[in-house]
């Protein structure tokens, strides 16, 4: 094909009016790119550059707007069918809907705004411990190519490897920087800046502090590599002595509260039934003791013990995170987890003990 041809299909794409898919497109990324404060835009893109988010979702928070705003408007119309409104005017209906609706999107989207900043956070600190794993690896790459006679810069640049995943992409942004004219020490300690962690960016440091100073630096990573490596191993031998803790705890959340809660229901409905029998008798019969029914609501009952159980298992998610890893900020996987496999686990155990009660017809 020709270069003339070529440029003539370019320009009759271009000529092309857009399709109605597109032009919805572009009008949901102008709203999502709209909600961005333009004072706090750098620092959001940074944010979501850390997270590993390379190309900001702008379409994604439009969709958003559009959702929160059916919520708001969803939440309007129960409100206005409440009793507290059920004699109002229709006037002032519309005037407290037209403050309902906006005040109530506000506050869906500060709600998200957290949610979503503890989902970034989440990613962050995954990043960074994913880093902080691969990290001794580095540094014996680094103590290499220093002892082969490479300057720092040069050394940087040849210690990443691609089974390093996120630190070499940080690693080979670094040495980006420094070819484009950034300082070495610049470059590093804007790379430490951004993440929070206290092995690299003190590891760093001294590495920049050796090498300013003339000092014999492959032999300071050396030795920071042999104190990290021995930390890992303890780590590792920590976690495999309180593996019986986990496993008890996880038996207790899944296996042994669902079936608990689960037994109580029936139990329940058993004391109901034996009391109604009770109280039938009583009406014939003077006892000396007062026997009244049992007032307890299945529905609330079964609300109150679902509650209960995903209370429980985000606890023992918490307690398994601290034990294995030493923080809570890697147990947001193991939540989920545990809250769900406790609530289906219920909500087997109700069907096996239904099954067992009308088997015995008790």
């Amino acid at each position: 094909m020709s270069k003339q041809k070529i440029k003539a299909k370019v320009k009759a794409k271009k000529d092309e009016p857009p399709s109605p898919k597109s032009k919805f497109r572009l009008f949901t990324e102008n709203v999502g790119d709209g909600i961005i404060p333009k004072k706090y835009r750098k620092n959001i893109l940074n944010y979501l550059e850390r997270a590993n988010i390379h190309q900001v979702p702008y379409f994604s928070y439009g969709i958003l707007v559009y959702c929160l705003l059916v919520i708001s408007l969803i939440l309007d119309i129960f409100l206005m069918t409440t009793q507290l409104f059920s004699n109002a005017n229709i006037i002032i209906m519309i005037i407290i809907s037209i403050f309902i609706i906006p005040i109530s999107s506000i506050i869906l989207l500060f709600i998200f705004m957290i949610v979503y900043k503890l989902y970034l956070d989440a990613k962050i600190y995954h990043k960074i411990r994913k880093m902080e794993e691969i990290f001794p690896e580095f540094l014996s790459e680094l103590s290499l190519n220093l002892k082969s006679g490479q300057g720092l810069e040069e050394a940087l640049e040849n210690s990443t490897e691609k089974e390093f995943g996120y630190l070499k992409e940080e690693i080979d942004k670094v040495s980006k920087k420094i070819t484009l004219g950034m300082d070495v020490e610049d470059a590093l300690k804007e790379f430490t800046n951004n993440y929070n962690s206290e092995v690299i960016e003190e590891t760093f440091n001294l590495i920049i502090t050796s090498w300013k100073k003339g000092a014999q630096t492959a032999r300071l990573v050396t030795r920071v590599y042999d104190n990290l490596d021995t930390m890992r191993y303890l780590r590792k031998k920590v976690v495999a002595s309180v593996t019986s803790y986990k496993i008890f705890l996880s038996i207790v959340t899944v296996i042994i509260a669902p079936a608990m809660f689960a037994l109580a229901f029936y139990l329940v409905d058993l004391i109901r039934r034996i009391t109604g029998q009770i109280t039938d008798v009583s009406t014939s019969v003077v006892l000396p003791i007062a026997i009244n029914a049992v007032r307890v609501n299945d529905v609330h009952f079964m609300w109150f013990s679902t509650l209960a159980l995903v209370v429980i298992s985000v606890c023992t998610a918490m307690i398994i995170s601290i034990i294995k890893t030493g923080t809570i900020k890697e147990g947001y996987k193991q939540v989920i987890f545990y809250a769900t496999g406790t609530v289906i686990a219920y909500r087997v155990f109700i069907f096996i003990f239904e099954y067992f009660f009308a088997l015995f017809n008790v």
